[in-house]
């Protein structure tokens, strides 16, 4: 492990136990230097990194000063609202705070070898992908792709920009698609890519929460792949009272 990145686990762990309490700033990084024996440079780094997570703000009279906790949201995959997660909006407010979903683009493209495989079609069918963020405040926390066989919602709300009337599940069902079964579910994590990392304002190659999602008809016919990136410090995956 390189050197500031040990500086940097050691200072982040004594902000989490509160050694180094919110609102209080920590050591000079001279006395830092001397305290875990490594250069200013080495230092700087590991202050940086810290900065980068939020944990610490910079002050021009005081310094880097630790800040409170961010919230977490927990974000309810499955519970007695019916299939899928809750939306964003509402987890937010269970959560004590506030944030929205905002849609991005809409795009088409052939699908690729493993939506293809997880969406049961054949190669070279395309696909409809609708890119999401969610905020908590003005913060990104997690990326979304919701993706659908062009071949099932090319004349549905689905395949245009914008928010959807009456939610996704509601178009699916309008266009005899009703969602019915959760045919997959994976939950992970990996390191996240620099792409990720800009849009969720974390240090690059951090680990991020992934979640994948495939939800099949009445018939069967897998009729769409949710796929999430997640701020592991801001979001937490739950269920709740879900029927044994």
């Amino acid at each position: 492990m390189v050197r500031y990145q040990e500086v940097a686990d050691d200072l982040r762990a004594k902000i989490l136990n509160e050694t180094y309490p919110p609102g209080q700033p920590l050591p000079h990084s001279q006395l830092l230097a001397i305290e875990y024996g490594v250069s200013n440079s080495t230092i700087s780094q590991a202050l940086k990194t810290l900065k980068d997570e939020q944990l610490v703000i910079r002050n021009p009279t005081e310094g880097m000063i630790v800040q409170p906790p961010a919230t977490v949201v927990d974000l309810i995959l499955h519970g007695t609202h019916g299939h899928g997660p809750l939306p964003w909006a509402a987890c937010c407010e269970r959560s004590g705070t506030q944030g929205k979903m905002v849609t991005g683009k809409v795009a088409t493209s052939k699908a690729a070898p493993d939506v293809a495989e997880l969406l049961g079609l054949d190669d070279g069918d395309e696909v409809i992908t609708r890119h999401r963020h969610a905020t908590v405040g003005d913060d990104t926390v997690r990326l979304d792709e919701a993706i659908y066989p062009l071949a099932y919602v090319r004349d549905t709300p689905l395949a245009k920009r914008g928010q959807v009337p009456g939610g996704v599940y509601q178009a699916l069902t309008d266009a005899g698609l009703e969602p019915r079964t959760i045919v997959r579910r994976v939950i992970a994590n990996r390191h996240a890519t620099d792409e990720e990392a800009k849009a969720l304002h974390i240090v690059k190659r951090s680990l991020v929460l992934t979640y994948d999602q495939v939800i099949a008809d009445r018939e069967g016919t897998r009729i769409e792949l949710l796929r999430f990136v997640a701020n592991p410090a801001r979001v937490r995956f739950m269920d709740e009272q879900v029927p044994l």
